[in-house]
Order: C-alpha cells, then sequence, then structure tokens
C-alpha cells in the first residue's frame, strides 16, 4: 500500500516537472522572439536616424543658402536705400538741380523696388535690420513638417532597444539554466535532494519570467 502512494506521489512529481519544463520552453521561445523583434526595432532605429540626420544637414544647407541669398537681396537693398536718402539729402541741401545726382537717385530707387521684393519684408525689426535667425527657424519648422529630422531621439530610441535586447538576454540565459535543475532531478533518489533541485528549476524560471517581463514593459 505505501508502495502505491509513494508511485503515485512520485508519478505526480514527475509530472509537474513535465509541465514546468514544458512552461520554461514556451517562456525560452517567447522571450528569445520578442528579443529578436526588439533588436530588429533597433536596426529600423539606427536607419531611420541616419535617414533623418542625412535630411536635417540637407534641409540646414539648403536653409542657409536660401536665407543668406536673401539677407544678400536685403543688403542691396538698404545699400541702395541708404545711398538714395544720402543724396537726396545732399541736393536738398544744396538747393541746386543736378542732373547727375538725380539720376544716381533714381537708378538707386529702381534698384530698391526691384531688391524688395526677392526677400521677406516680414523678417525686417523695426529698426529696418533683418533678423535672419528668424527666417532660419521658420524654414527649419516647415523642412519639419515635410520630414523627419529628429535623427537624435531616433538614434536614443535605438540605444534604448539594443539595452532591452541585451536584458532581454540575459532573461533567456536565467531561463536556460531552470532546465538543468529539473534534469538533475533524475540523477538522484533521494526525495530531499529532487525536491531542491526542483525548487532551484522553479526558482530559475520565475526569475526569468519576471526579468522579461519587466524588460517589455520597460520598467528596468
Amino acid at each position: 500500500m505505501e508502495n502505491e502512494v509513494e508511485k503515485e506521489e512520485t508519478s505526480k512529481f514527475e509530472t509537474i516537472i513535465s509541465i514546468l519544463i514544458a512552461i520554461v520552453v514556451v517562456l525560452g521561445a517567447l522571450v528569445s522572439w520578442r528579443a529578436s523583434l526588439i533588436d530588429d526595432s533597433s536596426g529600423d532605429n539606427d536607419y531611420g536616424g541616419i535617414k533623418s540626420a542625412v535630411s536635417a544637414e540637407q534641409a540646414r544647407a539648403l536653409n542657409y543658402v536660401n536665407a543668406y541669398s536673401d539677407y544678400g537681396n536685403y543688403v542691396n537693398y538698404w545699400k541702395n536705400s541708404r545711398l538714395s536718402t544720402l543724396i537726396s539729402e545732399d541736393i536738398a541741401k544744396n538747393g541746386d538741380e543736378d542732373p547727375v545726382l538725380d539720376a544716381q537717385v533714381k537708378t538707386a530707387n529702381d534698384i530698391v523696388d526691384s531688391s524688395s521684393d526677392m526677400f521677406k519684408m516680414r523678417y525686417l525689426n523695426r529698426d529696418r535690420s533683418y533678423n535672419i535667425q528668424r527666417q532660419l527657424g521658420e524654414m527649419w519648422a516647415d523642412a519639419s513638417k515635410k520630414s523627419d529630422l529628429d535623427y537624435e531621439a531616433q538614434f536614443k530610441s535605438a540605444d534604448e532597444d539594443r539595452a532591452r535586447t541585451r536584458l532581454m538576454l540575459v532573461a533567456l540565459m536565467i531561463l536556460t539554466v531552470s532546465p538543468i535543475f529539473y534534469t538533475l532531478i533524475e540523477s538522484s533518489e533521494n526525495p530531499k535532494y529532487k525536491y531542491a533541485m526542483a525548487i532551484l528549476g522553479t526558482l530559475f524560471m520565475i526569475g526569468g519570467a519576471l526579468m522579461a517581463f519587466l524588460v517589455e514593459f520597460k520598467m528596468i
């Protein structure tokens, strides 16, 4: 009778261990799959970061070219506007009409009129100076709407994903220790030894699963 009870308990124990081994195998497969996906995400973010960095440099270079081209037109506008004012003041001071000076004033005014159409007047400050930093800021904002230029955020995400991948692999390594203890159960007939190995295997399984859970939901 005692032998039958002992055999029944042994059978139940072996069944439980078999179930635990199956659970460890499934958990290991899931953790390995998630580590692979996170690693792929890291590569995608790296590629996206490089693409955004190239786009950002192109946008920055194009913005500087266009902004300083407008600034050059503004300088031409300001120079001829000032020239026209000084000549007009000189004519008014002398009180004599001078065809040459009149022609110079007309030429300067014509250049002023044509130059004023070649840059955006809204970038002029109250003192009539040109606010090129404001123009560059608006151009950068417009470029950011057309494409993703925040490459630093993507590189940061890639680094975070790489760190998560490493942690997932650590969790997988912890899980793989569990079946070793479950296998060692068969190496002895001592019940205390069997239970000790079962407990150690289960602790490693729980530890690996818990770590994978925390990594998955970014708690560590």
